[in-house]
C-alpha cells in the first residue's frame, strides 16, 4: 500500500482517533486481527511527520523485523515529504545500536575479556557457526545427546533458543537445565539432554566472552543489565525519542515491556497496539499478559471490532474454536472436541461450516500435494487471488516435501517462498551454489567440491539447465588434479 493509498482509505471511527490523537496523548489500540490496527499505525507514523514532527524523534517498535514492512513501504514512498527517517526497530536491534554506540561504558563486569576492542555481533548464522565449534567435540568425543534422534543444526539453533529466552525473560544461563527439568513430564533419564544443553550454552558463553563476540543473548543482556541502567545511555535514547508507535505489543518480551515501561514516563504521545487472542510467540519468550501493564498506563485506550479482511463466516469459526481448544475435553471421550456446541444457535442461523474450512482426505501424499496445488492454482488463476496472500502451513517441512511443493507450483508458473527457521543458511541452493563457485574459483583454498556439489551448482547457475545435462557438463569439465578441483574450460566440449 502507497501514501495516496493509504489517504484514500475509508476510516473507521476508531482508526480516526488513533491516527489524529493529540501529540501528548498515550493510546492504546486493540482489537482482533484485521480490524486496521497496524494499517491506522502507518497512518498515525505519516501523520506525524507530515504535521512537522522531526522524524528523527519518532521511534516504531515491533516484535519481528518483518512487522516493519508497512512502515518502510511508506517511507519510501515519494509522496512522503520529510526531511529524516524515523528509527523502526525491534528492542533487540536498538539494542544492538546502544551496545555499539556506548561500549566503551562496557566494563569488565559484563565479563568481556578485552573490553577495550570492539565487539563482533553474530547473526543466526554465524552463531549457529560458533554453536557447533563448542557442541560438535562433545558430541563425537564425549557422546553428548546421544538418547535423541535430531538433525544437528536444529540442535544449536535450540540451544541458542534457550539463551536468548533467558536473556529476554531474565533469568541466569545456568538455570536452562533446571527450568528444561521441570517443564518436562516423561523419563527422568531425559534430564540428562537437558545438563548437557546447558553446558553447552554456557561454554558458548564464555567463549563469546573471550572473543568479543555477541550473539542477540548476549547484547541483550549486557544492553539491560550495563547500559540501560547508565545515564548516559538512557538520557540518550529519552533526549532522542519523544514520539513511540509500538507494534503487537503481546509479541514481545518482558525485558522490552520494562523498557517501554521507562520510557513511558517521558514521552510525549504513545501509540501501543495490542492484538488479542494473539501472543503466539510465547514459546519464544513473549509476555502477552505482561504487555497489558502496557496498556493500563495509557490515557486512552480504543478498541476495534470490525475487520476488514476476514469473512464473518471465518470469524465465527474462529471464535468457536478458541473456545474448543480453552476448555479441557470430555473425559469420556478424549481426544474429542465438539465444535458444534460452541457456536451459539442464536447468533450464527445462518452459520456454515463449509464457509469457512473445507477439509480433504487422502490416502497418498502426492494426492494431498497435487489437491493442494489444484486449489491454490484456481485462486490464482480464476479469482485473481496474489499468490503472496496465501500460506501453506505444515506442521515439519522436510526437504522432500519443500523440494514437491516448489516442483509442482514451478509447473504451473506460480512461484514459491519456503521459511523453515530451522534450515542453515548454508543449506539455501543460492549458498551452496555461491561456496562451489568461490571453491573452483580459489582452488589454492585446498578445498574439492564433489561432482554432485558441482552438477548441482551448474544447474542452479546456468538458466533452464536441467539435470542430465548438467551432469554431463561436470563429466566433461570437472577434475581433480593433485587433490586440487580444476574446472577446464568451455571450448574443450566436443559439441557431438
Amino acid at each position: 500500500m502507497d501514501l495516496s493509498e493509504l489517504k484514500n482509505l475509508a476510516w473507521s471511527v476508531p482508526q480516526q482517533s488513533v491516527i489524529r490523537a493529540p501529540f501528548h496523548q498515550k493510546t492504546v489500540f486493540r482489537g482482533p486481527a484485521g480490524t486496521g490496527k497496524t494499517t491506522a499505525g502507518v497512518a498515525r507514523m505519516a501523520h506525524l511527520l507530515e504535521s512537522g514532527v522531526t522524524a528523527e524523534s519518532v521511534l516504531v517498535l515491533v516484535p519481528q523485523r518483518t512487522l516493519a514492512d508497512p512502515f518502510y513501504r511508506i517511507l519510501r514512498d515519494p509522496g512522503l515529504a520529510v526531511g529524516g527517517v524515523p528509527n523502526i526497530a525491534t528492542v533487540g536491534g536498538l539494542a544492538q545500536r546502544m551496545v555499539d554506540l556506548f561500549w566503551p561504558l562496557v566494563d569488565q563486569e559484563a565479563g568481556f575479556a578485552d573490553p577495550n576492542k570492539r565487539p563482533v555481533f553474530l547473526t543466526l548464522e554465524t552463531a549457529q557457526y560458533y554453536m557447533a565449534r563448542i557442541v560438535t567435540p562433545r558430541i563425537e568425543v564425549s557422546g553428548y545427546f546421544e538418547s535423541i534422534t535430531i538433525d544437528r543444526n536444529r540442535l544449536y539453533s535450540q540451544i541458542i533458543d534457550n539463551l536468548n529466552k533467558a536473556a529476554v525473560v531474565g533469568f541466569p544461563i545456568t538455570e536452562i537445565a533446571q527450568r528444561l527439568a521441570g517443564a518436562w513430564v516423561g523419563e527422568q533419564a531425559h534430564n540428562r539432554v537437558y545438563e548437557h544443553a546447558q553446558e553447552c550454552a554456557v561454554a558458548f558463553r564464555h567463549y563469546c566472552l573471550e572473543h568479543n563476540l555477541l550473539d542477540f543473548s548476549l547484547q541483550t543482556e549486557v544492553f539491560f543489565k550495563h547500559l540501560w541502567p547508565e545515564p548516559l545511555c538512557r538520557n540518550y535514547l529519552v533526549d532522542t525519542y519523544h514520539h513511540l508507535i509500538y507494534e503487537n505489543i503481546e509479541e514481545d518480551t518482558p525485558v522490552a515491556h520494562d523498557m517501554v515501561i521507562d520510557m513511558l514516563k517521558t514521552l510525549e504521545s504513545t501509540l501501543l497496539i495490542y492484538d488479542e487472542d494473539a501472543g503466539y510467540r510465547q514459546f519464544l519468550g513473549a509476555d502477552p499478559r505482561g504487555s497489558l501493564m502496557l496498556a493500563d498506563l495509557c490515557d486512552v485506550q480504543v478498541k476495534a471490532t470490525e475487520s476488514f479482511v476476514i469473512s464473518p463466516a471465518m470469524a465465527r469459526f474462529g471464535d468457536a474454536l478458541a473456545q474448543v481448544l480453552e476448555q479441557p475435553n470430555d473425559s469420556n471421550s478424549p481426544g474429542t472436541m465438539d465444535f458444534a456446541a460452541h457456536v451459539n444457535p442464536a447468533d450464527d442461523v445462518d452459520f456454515n461450516l463449509a464457509d469457512a474450512l473445507k477439509f480433504e482426505y487422502h490416502r497418498y501424499h502426492p494426492q494431498m500435494l497435487d489437491w493442494v496445488t489444484e486449489e491454490i492454482v484456481m485462486q490464482v488463476h480464476n479469482r485473481g487471488v496474489k499468490p503472496g496472500d496465501i500460506v501453506i502451513i505444515a506442521p515439519f517441512l522436510s526437504d522432500a516435501l519443500r523440494f514437491s511443493l516448489a516442483h509442482r507450483f514451478a509447473q504451473v508458473g506460480i512461484p514459491v517462498q519456503s521459511h523453515r527457521p530451522s534450515r542453515a543458511l548454508r543449506d539455501e541452493p543460492a549458498t551452496q551454489t555461491m561456496l562451489t563457485l568461490a571453491a573452483l574459483a580459489h582452488p589454492q583454498w585446498g578445498l574439492t567440491p564433489s561432482s554432485y556439489d558441482v552438477t548441482f551448482t551448474l544447474m542452479h547457475a546456468i538458466a533452464s539447465l536441467d539435470l542430465v545435462r548438467a551432469q554431463l557438463l561436470t563429466e566433461s569439465l570437472y577434475r581433480v588434479n593433485q587433490g586440487a578441483a580444476v574446472l577446464l574450460p568451455f571450448d574443450t566440449i566436443n559439441p557431438e
